[in-house]
């Protein structure tokens, strides 16, 4: 047989091969040692290196999982539209503390999926993240983060960025320096609704721990607020609760004030942002499927 006929039917057969493991959906990987640290990757038919949506599930860091997603439409949508979709389970704050789970599991998935771009078709200078609550604080923090790459790392995965193209902040918190709560809200709702959570968290035994050397390290660390700039990822800030005076915990703690403080603090810095506030709408709005076209319009600009 003509040896560029060969050529062509074996670039055909690595064409198709490729074209199907690249539509099929990786379950319970592990992009880390703890029982907790796995993932599931959805990958669209696609020849070209895909964009990559990130989903980061909420449950106050106690509770929630991957499995959260799991047949909802959105991901089809994705899917059809060339975009691969992943969810990710981290460790909770029994396992480590807040900081931890920070770098380690949220930015820790976002280098190790980098590192292995070429095995999963993954555009590594297009991945987004979103989420509800606890998921979307941590997207947020990815966005406003400065990049943790160590290029000096003997671990390859280390090496590589955490960086955002665009973030979505969903009935998320304004910061995880809970110190600075006390500012933006009422001090004796925070002492209620908060708590103790305010410096256990970070596995820190006192109040005062959080003004130690250690302690402002970890507060600035966390300090999604503080450390968005004009150059952070583009956020889709979006809440569905009413704008009253919180009368519970859960409200309190997803109010559309956080939301209002961050988009604030976005316009004064000239950081890209767009607010969805839905509390008091008749018809709420689509949030994921908003999520899903903010992300569209930063791929494809």
């Amino acid at each position: 047989m003509n040896k560029f006929i060969i050529f062509l039917i074996s670039m055909c057969l690595s064409f198709a091969a490729l074209a199907k493991r690249h539509k099929e959906m990786v379950a319970d990987a592990h992009y880390g040692p703890h029982e907790r640290q796995i993932f599931d990757l959805w990958m669209p038919k696609s020849l070209t290196k895909t964009p990559l949506v990130i989903y980061i599930h909420g449950g106050g860091w106690v509770q929630g999982s991957k499995d959260d997603i799991h047949g909802n439409q959105i991901i089809k949508k994705y899917l059809k539209a060339g975009i691969a979709f992943a969810s990710i389970n981290y460790r909770y704050l029994k396992h480590a503390p807040l900081q931890t789970i920070m770098r380690e599991d949220i930015a820790g998935f976002v280098q190790y999926i980098r590192y292995h771009a070429k095995k999963y078709n993954i555009n590594k200078k297009l991945v987004m993240s979103h989420g509800f609550s606890a998921g979307g604080s941590a997207s947020l923090w990815l966005g406003t983060h400065d990049d943790i790459a160590d290029e000096e790392n003997i671990d390859p995965v280390k090496r590589e960025s955490s960086r955002m193209l665009a973030v979505g902040h969903l009935s998320a918190q304004v910061s995880y320096d809970f110190i600075d709560w006390y500012e933006y809200f009422d001090s004796a709702k925070v002492d209620l609704y908060v708590g103790k959570q305010v410096w256990s968290r970070y596995h820190l035994s006192s109040i005062e721990e959080l003004y130690t050397k250690q302690g402002m390290e970890i507060r600035q660390d966390l300090d999604m607020y503080e450390n968005m700039s004009a150059d952070d990822a583009p956020v889709l800030f979006w809440n569905g609760l009413p704008d009253i005076e919180s009368q519970d915990g859960s409200h309190f703690m997803h109010s559309p004030r956080h939301a209002k403080l961050l988009y604030a603090r976005s316009q004064s810095l000239g950081l890209e942002a767009k607010l969805i506030l839905d509390g008091d709408k008749f018809i709420k709005t689509d949030v994921m499927g908003e999520a899903f076209k903010f992300f569209r319009k930063k791929i494809n600009p």
